[in-house]
C-alpha cells in the first residue's frame, strides 16, 4: 500500500509552485500577445513588470523550502537519532492575509513525540513544526524517528506512516476530525495549478 510523504509547511513546494505557476500563465499570455501582434511596448512594460512580484515570490518561497530542506538532511546524515512516539495531535487556527488584504483563517496541526531516548526510563516531549496536512486522518502508526541537529535544538520528524488517502483513524482523533477545509484547499490548488499550466501551453498549440 502507497503511503504519502508529509512534511512540515515550511517543507512544502506548494506555496512556491502557485505563484510560479501564475507566472508562467502571464508571461505566456505576453508572449502569445507578442506573435499576434496585438500588444505595444507600453502594454509589454506592464506586463513584464506585472508578473515580477509572482515570480519573485515564488524564488523566495522556494529558496527558503529548499534550505528548510537541506537542514533536514543534514540532521538525518549526520545528527542524533531516536525513537519517537506521537502521543498526541494538536491543532489551531492561524490567521494569515490573502488578496486585496483580506485576513482569512486555517487549520494548522502539531504531532506531540515523545523522545523514546535509549538509556532514560522516560521520555521528554517535543512539539513538532506546523503541518497543513490534518495528520491524524492518515496516520496509521504513532512510530515515527527522530533526527536532531549538531546542536541539540531542532528535530526532525522521519518514517512518519501516513496512507494515501484519509481514514477514520485509529490512532488519534481530535477536536476538528472532518479535515474538510484542508481537502477544500488542495482541490482548489489542483484546479489552479491546472488552469495555470493550460494558460501556459495555449500559445504553443496554435
Amino acid at each position: 500500500m502507497f503511503q504519502r510523504r508529509v512534511l512540515p509547511t515550511e517543507e512544502e513546494l506548494w506555496d512556491a509552485v502557485m505563484p510560479a505557476a501564475f507566472a508562467a500563465a502571464w508571461y505566456s499570455s505576453l508572449f502569445r500577445m507578442l506573435l499576434n501582434g496585438t500588444t505595444n511596448a507600453a502594454n509589454m512594460a506592464v506586463f513584464l513588470l506585472g508578473g515580477i512580484l509572482p515570480l519573485s515570490a515564488a524564488f523566495v518561497k522556494g529558496r527558503t523550502v529548499l534550505a528548510c530542506r537541506k537542514k533536514r538532511r543534514e540532521a538525518v546524515s549526520g545528527g542524533r537519532c531516536c525513537r519517537g512516539v506521537i502521543r498526541r495531535v494538536e491543532s489551531e487556527t492561524v490567521p494569515f492575509t490573502g488578496r486585496h488584504g483580506r485576513i482569512h483563517y486555517r487549520k494548522r496541526y502539531y504531532l506531540i513525540i515523545e523522545k523514546m531516548e535509549e538509556g532514560f526510563a522516560y521520555g521528554t516531549e517535543i512539539r513538532t513544526g506546523a503541518y497543513s496536512v490534518p495528520v491524524h486522518l492518515y496516520l496509521k502508526s504513532p512510530e515515527v524517528k527522530l533526527y536532531s541537529d549538531v546542536s541539540g535544538w531542532d528535530w526532525y520528524v522521519e518514517g512518519l506512516q501516513c496512507s494515501r488517502f484519509r481514514h477514520d483513524s485509529v490512532v488519534f482523533r481530535t477536536d476538528d476530525a472532518d479535515g474538510d477545509a484542508y481537502v477544500g484547499d488542495m482541490v482548489f490548488r489542483v484546479v489552479y495549478f491546472a488552469i495555470a499550466v493550460f494558460l501556459f501551453l495555449l500559445p504553443f498549440g496554435k
